[in-house]
């Protein structure tokens, strides 16, 4: 499955490549800002310095240039989709801000103790999951290059010592 992958990354453009090259020029700082929406949606704010402002622009403000965006295959509730992710990559780059996209191949999160494969995607073989591996990647960064915000680095899974994919990748 990663060998898979790994060809599916090449995919990333040469513009793209060329911001690799010169975020990588010095250290990378952030976070992963993937509940901004959930958190600005209950009402709260960001604050920096005692000034109420975008969390994206406090954040470079601060001195972040990267943030990581984890993405779900098919979440119940929509949250850490590919459509939310989009969104939340356009906001980093109007900010200015990197991206990393953590890919995590299930349907919420994905850790060590539980790999669990996409619910469309529990009875492929090896096979069709391969090919579903490398078309949903291909889809995603596809679809984050056309709106000219390709990540710098991608995360192939999330802590997959474990393997991923379950029970297939296991």
């Amino acid at each position: 499955l990663l060998a898979t992958l790994a060809a599916t990354l090449a995919f990333l453009p040469t513009s793209a490549q060329q911001t690799q090259s010169d975020a990588i020029q010095g250290f990378m700082g952030g976070g992963d800002v993937s509940d901004i929406p959930q958190v600005e949606a209950s009402g709260k704010h960001y604050y920096y310095k005692g000034r109420r402002g975008d969390p994206f622009l406090i954040m470079k403000q601060a001195g972040w240039n990267l943030v990581r965006l984890r993405i779900w295959n098919d979440p119940k509730d929509g949250t850490c989709d590919k459509d939310y992710a989009l969104k939340l990559a356009k906001r980093a780059h109007a900010a200015g801000l990197n991206i990393s996209l953590d890919f995590h191949y299930s349907d919420t999160w994905a850790d060590p103790g539980k790999q669990y494969a996409p619910a469309k995607w529990k009875d492929m073989t090896v096979d069709e999951m391969e090919r579903a591996l490398y078309s949903y990647t291909r889809d995603v960064l596809g679809a984050m290059n056309a709106q000219g915000t390709p990540p710098i680095m991608v995360q192939v899974g999330n802590e997959i010592s474990s393997g991923m994919c379950w029970p297939v990748g296991k």
